[in-house]
């Protein structure tokens, strides 16, 4: 049996289809009132998914029921839940010490530091007081983020130390940390790792402003870099560098971002132990022939997959790009009536009268897409000018009005 952490917002992927030889034998635990669709024999909700021992007693309890031989985990939440099941059930792939250091970003800054990777100077927190003493030490803007956080919820760009005490609440759990704020361009690389072996690796380039660009409502995609890229290379080899630093796995799939810096050196932002989020996938399944989350899926659960196909797909792929419009603050009152010309897998994830307004637009994350698409090309500058085309024509085609204002066409 192979037990699923299924996460909500990955409820609705087909693992039943992706994992075909297992249908049927598919166990998961999920949030109240998700379904995790067809091919499970068994499935347990807990009233909070946030909660890490609701979320591992449900697992334990259904494994004690069944004979577990996998455990497959998809979301950043639940990588060391997933590790600490199987260290706990003697069950194969990433173990607690592995999934830790994906996931802690100042043990994972360690680590990297000591295998030769370039890190911002940084240091774990735990008050305001430890931040205000590394403003002192480290003159400049500095980030504050949760140690174990994703998608960007929780950071904090301070410029002024003044600023501190709105983070106040926030640092005493002692689980943030503080770095310098690296200026330059933002990378990402995908890249898989299957038993000892490298199989494939993607630099990509992020949009101006990168994953913090929905602060600004601006929205934010990246690009696939040209293997004659001299970056290319250099992002390559950065990554599989920091993948030997870090503890080993079985397999990985990995999603890095790096900063290359004006004077063209890199350095490391973060490394997650997983595929990247939305519009990510999108973009890898045009590159690999696959839905990378399919394909890791097939591979954590020991399920054969053609690697070498995988490899020949990517190397003959056009370059592409993925890009996605952050919510506004606000309730929406027109969607697109079709896809803008020129654009691939657009996918329109809000619905008329959806409100973004008030708390959730302050809480947003920078995977929170109102529409994302993909669009391709053989050259970067093409790819780039259709990029800015077909943004600036999905967001024309959405229309808004401010929060807490009485709906069109309610009675007066």
């Amino acid at each position: 049996m192979i037990l699923v952490l299924l996460s909500p917002r990955n409820a609705g992927l087909p693992f039943a289809e992706w994992l075909r030889e297992k249908s049927g034998r598919l166990l998961a635990v999920t949030a109240e009132g998700v379904d995790p669709g067809p091919g499970f024999a068994e499935v347990e909700r807990v009233p909070d998914y946030t909660d890490d021992a609701a979320v591992l007693d449900a697992a334990r309890r259904m494994a004690g029921r069944h004979a577990v031989t996998r455990v497959l985990a998809l979301a950043e939440a639940d990588v060391e839940r997933a590790a600490a099941l199987r260290a706990g059930l003697g069950l194969p792939g990433q173990l607690p010490e592995s999934a830790r250091a994906y996931r802690d970003k100042v043990l994972m800054k360690e680590l990297a530091a000591e295998g030769g990777v370039a890190v911002p100077p940084f240091a774990a927190v735990a008050s305001a007081a430890d931040v205000e003493a590394f403003m002192a030490a480290h003159p400049g803007p500095v980030v504050v983020k949760p140690r174990g956080g994703s998608g960007s919820t929780g950071v904090a760009v301070l410029h002024d130390p003044a600023r501190i005490p709105e983070l106040a609440d926030r640092l005493t759990a002692g689980d943030h940390e503080v770095e310098g704020y690296v200026t330059g361009r933002m990378c990402h690389v995908d890249a898989l790792h299957v038993g000892g072996e490298p199989v494939v690796c993607v630099p990509s380039v992020y949009t101006d402003g990168g994953c913090l660009s929905h602060w600004t409502d601006s929205g934010n995609g990246s690009w696939t870099l040209p293997a004659d890229d001299p970056l290319y290379e250099r992002l390559v080899a950065e990554t599989w560098k920091l993948v030997g630093a870090l503890p080993a796995a079985p397999a990985l799939f990995v999603h890095a971002e790096f900063f290359v810096t004006d004077a063209g050196g890199i350095v490391l932002c973060e490394i997650a132990g997983r595929v990247g989020g939305t519009p990510i996938p999108a973009m890898l399944e045009a590159l690999l022939g696959l839905d990378p989350r399919h394909l890791w899926a097939r591979i954590e659960c020991g399920l054969p997959v053609d690697l070498d196909a995988v490899r020949a797909h990517a190397a003959a792929a056009p370059l592409v790009a993925n890009f996605g419009l952050p919510p506004r603050d606000g309730r929406i009152v027109r969607l697109p009536a079709e896809a803008p010309d020129g654009t691939r897998e657009f996918t329109v994830l809000a619905r008329l009268g959806e409100d973004w307004g008030g708390a959730r637009y302050a809480g947003r994350k920078s995977g929170d897409f109102i529409a994302t698409w993909l669009v391709e090309a053989q050259d970067a500058g093409e790819l780039l000018a259709l990029l800015d085309k077909t943004g600036a024509a999905a967001e024309a085609a959405f229309g808004w009005e401010p929060a807490g204002a009485e709906p069109e066409g309610a009675s007066r």
